[in-house]
């Protein structure tokens, strides 16, 4: 079993380093330099963490709908620590305060209408990166990268 383990683990090992080589030579072979390849990986990545967030505030905003039937009204509050103490164990299993730069969560709610916001990429309020929900819809999202 232990060998398994250890013939299962090499191969895994290897095959990240196979993929790796494999990234670098198709960048070299498309003519890309190092750089253009460096920021298109950043790009993806940033993305991700895009997706990441938008999934997060969603749930969150699901949650908070819910809260709403029940409670006929959104949690009124000026914390994203606001949102969660209503919605966390009953709605979500975990709170979530952080959006996916590892940046808190901006919740704002009068109790008819909340905002729930993300600073983004660049962790600056009020720029063309951030994320905003508001009342369960989206009102601003970044721009793909090109």
């Amino acid at each position: 079993m232990d060998d398994e383990r250890e013939i299962i683990g090499t191969y895994r090992r290897g095959a990240i380093g196979v993929v790796a080589v494999g990234l670098i030579a198709l960048a070299f072979g498309c003519g890309k330099t190092g750089e253009q390849y460096a920021v298109q990986v950043v790009r993806a990545v940033d993305q991700g963490k895009v997706t990441a967030t938008r999934s997060d505030m969603e749930t969150i905003g699901r949650a908070l709908e819910a809260v709403t039937v029940d409670r006929g009204g959104y949690p009124a509050g000026s914390t994203i620590q606001d949102a969660m103490a209503a919605i966390v164990p009953t709605r979500m299993r975990l709170a979530v305060t952080a959006d996916a730069w590892g940046r808190s969560l901006e919740y704002r709610s009068d109790g008819r209408t909340y905002t729930l916001t993300s600073a983004g990429s660049d962790g600056a309020d009020g720029t063309d990166d951030d994320l905003v929900l508001s009342d369960g819809r989206f009102t601003q999202l970044p721009a793909p990268p090109r």
